[in-house]
């Protein structure tokens, strides 16, 4: 009776596995491996009994096949076998110690350090990375002619205002970064949803005494200094006329440049949020009181 050939005899194998979250195929090629106690056929008694003999068996030829080690080889780990047989690992077991991730759609090379400081201050993580992107395209090591550095390309003055003393790796530029966003968001306290996130984003691009000039202007020229919309993306351009921003506490600024900003990453937050299905670090893009305004 011919016999079942084994699990890894002389076949090419193609192993599904799932590693960090995504599918690899491994190929395990192997030669005939040396099975303890084979025992070699005998020779037939005949000429006419070797005409009738059964052909070998693939038990037989596995004992009779030449030595040859075989490997395999996924990730990080390498495996090699001289002359045994050794059950493969089920997909359960290759993934049993890999943490599963927790973002549905990678942003960043740094969205859990986003997400990890965006979550401590009550902000999402999507809204901060929208801000990083427009501020670094997440480049770690820029820097700005005005001193800004990093992720979130803070400035010394900044780092100082929230307590910062090392504000440089990436850790601690986002860590330094959302916190000093958080301390802008108390400082529009008083405004309401999606213009309270306007103010508190133009404030971080231009400084918050330049948004407080703006606020003035509106004011004087009869607009709502609480309202972003046909109000302060009115305002904030005119910091950039002499007969005006003379006669401010805070000077010059581009307030084109800032009102673009603002709406650059308005855009991509909300593109973040459709690409990205909730997860447990998501959060409100305000505090707790204001942020689902904020977020419609």
């Amino acid at each position: 009776m011919l016999q079942r050939p084994s699990f890894l005899s002389g076949a090419l194998r193609l192993v599904a596995v799932g590693l960090g979250g995504a599918a690899v195929a491994v190929f395990v090629q192997h030669g005939m491996a040396e099975r303890p106690n084979a025992v070699a056929p005998e020779p037939a008694a005949n000429a006419d009994d070797a005409a009738v003999a059964e052909p070998p068996s693939a038990q037989t030829a596995l004992a009779q096949a030449p030595q040859r080690p075989w490997a395999l080889q996924a990730g990080g780990w390498y495996i090699r076998v001289d002359g045994a047989e050794v059950a493969l690992p089920s997909v359960e077991q290759l993934t049993a110690s890999q943490p599963r991730a927790s973002l549905a759609l990678s942003i960043s090379p740094f969205d859990r350090v986003i997400a990890h400081h965006a979550k401590a201050e009550g902000f999402d993580w999507r809204l901060i990375a929208a801000l990083i992107f427009e501020e670094s395209r997440f480049d770690p090591s820029s820097r700005s002619d005005k001193g800004a550095y990093g992720l979130m390309q803070v400035r010394p003055i900044a780092a100082e205002a929230v307590g910062a003393e090392r504000f440089k790796a990436p850790d601690d530029n986002v860590k330094t970064g959302v916190r000093y966003f958080r301390q802008l968001d108390e400082m529009f306290r008083s405004v309401q949803g999606r213009d309270r996130l306007c103010l508190v984003l133009a404030a971080y691009n231009m400084g918050p005494g330049h948004v407080r000039d703006a606020q003035t202007l509106a004011r004087r020229f009869g607009y709502s200094p609480d309202r972003w919309e046909d109000a302060m993306d009115l305002m904030l351009p005119l910091l950039e006329e002499p007969h005006i921003y003379g006669n401010l506490p805070n000077g010059f600024a581009k307030g084109r440049d800032t009102v673009a900003y603002v709406e650059r990453i308005l855009k991509r937050y909300q593109r973040y949020k459709a690409e990205t299905v909730a997860s447990p670090l998501d959060g409100d893009a305000l505090s707790s009181s204001q942020g689902s305004a904020a977020n419609g």
